[in-house]
């Protein structure tokens, strides 16, 4: 992504990743970071809740904005839940609500999906909007294409300097 302030990369293999920003040099995800990474790379997740979650439990009904929706509550054991918002009406994803652990406490994370088209008969969203505490963007697809080959190169993480890889002393 570019943003005001530089660069921001997120590269997920399927297994593990990468995060860079310009102000700094690239880290390992967590396994938390790369359980979100997964989500967010599999632009046809909903399809996939069985094989991602051994616990799903629809919950009652929430309106978001105008859209009635289903809520439907997916976990896995040792993990935080994730909230899924299904229209009443298409029955496509309208709201991801997901949970990281980190030492300050459960931090969440918002995305909102619109703009479905179809792909190779698949509706996908074009416009994800992201809200974490203390920042708020919008991601738009301007094209999609499914199972076409990518470079294994262009996961693999930049080498770090090595004056970041080396603790600084007192």
């Amino acid at each position: 992504m570019h943003m005001p302030n530089g660069d921001s990369t997120t590269a997920y293999d399927g297994h593990a990743g990468w995060l860079g920003f310009s102000q700094g040099p690239p880290h390992l995800m967590t396994p938390p970071e790369a359980n979100s990474a997964r989500m967010d790379a599999d632009f046809n997740f909903a399809l996939h809740l069985k094989q991602n979650f051994s616990q799903l439990r629809v919950e009652h009904a929430e309106k978001i904005a105008e859209e009635e929706t289903y809520l439907v509550n997916a976990a896995n054991p040792g993990q935080p839940p994730v909230r899924l918002y299904f229209s009443q009406q298409s029955g496509l994803l309208v709201r991801l609500v997901r949970y990281v652990e980190t030492p300050l406490g459960r931090n969440p994370t918002q995305i909102d999906y619109a703009d479905y088209r179809d792909v190779g008969g698949i509706k996908v969203p074009f416009r994800w909007t992201l809200a974490r505490p203390g920042a708020r963007f919008t991601i738009q697809v301007d094209q999609c294409q499914q199972n076409i080959p990518i470079d294994d190169a262009k996961f693999a993480m930049p080498p770090v300097p090595a004056a970041a890889a080396k603790p600084s002393s007192p």
